[in-house]
């Protein structure tokens, strides 16, 4: 894949797809802010990569809080020159149906995976439309685009990014600037057997973020408003991954 000269700004850094995806976008050259709320935990990541001679810069940053986001913005863009990818990845999943998901619930999950996602964007995007260059890539989830039971306010907003994803890539596209989304399913740490899925296995956060790096690089610049499941075909229908085909004479 190629990256010219790319600097990304990747939020949620510290979790399991953004340790995987800063190694992935730092192989190939990519100058990197690393944001989280967890500063220590994202200063490990950053220590790590910069042992495999990857520039990584530490970011503390909550998603949720608008003068933050706008500052460090401000701060990156000075240290750096200029963002050229952007990674909205911080978000989380409580549980929680429509009958036990009370307004404060509802409210911070809302901020957190979808407001956030708006916020950030909007941070760096005067940015972007100056330079005329720009890949978002939004994280949603397979929750968003089939619904999950027990996950209320998780699947509403998940479905609300990959919305406002396709409207962000609509308005941008004149600008030189492509929006994407990437939607995992059953992620783990390691990929183990599990019916649920009809490949039959859960997936990595190693897979997910070589998907995202596609979507961030030069490689993908006529691929605009799309929303790419990485979930080992999980929602193409009830789980039956144990069905196996008829034996052929």
């Amino acid at each position: 894949m190629k990256f010219e000269s790319r600097t990304a700004f990747i939020t949620g850094a510290a979790g399991r797809i953004g340790r995987a995806l800063a190694r992935e976008l730092g192989g190939y050259g990519v100058k990197l802010y690393l944001a989280d709320i967890d500063f220590e935990g994202v200063e490990k990541v950053c220590a790590r990569l910069k042992k495999e001679n990857i520039e990584a810069h530490p970011v503390k940053l909550n998603v949720t809080n608008d003068r933050q986001i706008v500052q460090t913005a401000k701060e990156v863009l000075t240290r750096a020159g200029r963002v050229d990818i952007l990674v909205n990845n911080a978000g989380h999943w409580p549980k929680g149906s429509i009958l036990d998901t009370d307004d404060d619930l509802w409210q911070g999950t809302v901020s957190l995976n979808l407001t956030g996602v708006f916020r950030v964007s909007r941070a760096f995007l005067p940015s972007m439309v100056k330079n005329g260059y720009g890949r978002i890539i939004n994280l949603g989830s397979i929750a968003g685009e089939v619904g999950l039971p027990g996950y209320c306010a998780y699947s509403a907003s998940k479905a609300g990014v990959i919305m406002l994803t396709k409207t962000m890539a609509m308005e941008l596209a004149s600008c030189g600037i492509t929006v994407n989304s990437v939607s995992p399913g059953l992620i783990q740490d390691a990929a183990a057997p599990h019916r649920g899925t009809w490949l039959g296995r859960s997936g990595t956060g190693e897979e997910v973020a070589r998907a995202i790096a596609f979507l961030a690089s030069d490689d993908s610049g006529y691929i605009t408003g799309v929303d790419l499941p990485v979930d080992g075909g999980r929602i193409l229908g009830p789980k039956g991954a144990d069905w196996r085909p008829p034996k052929t004479v």
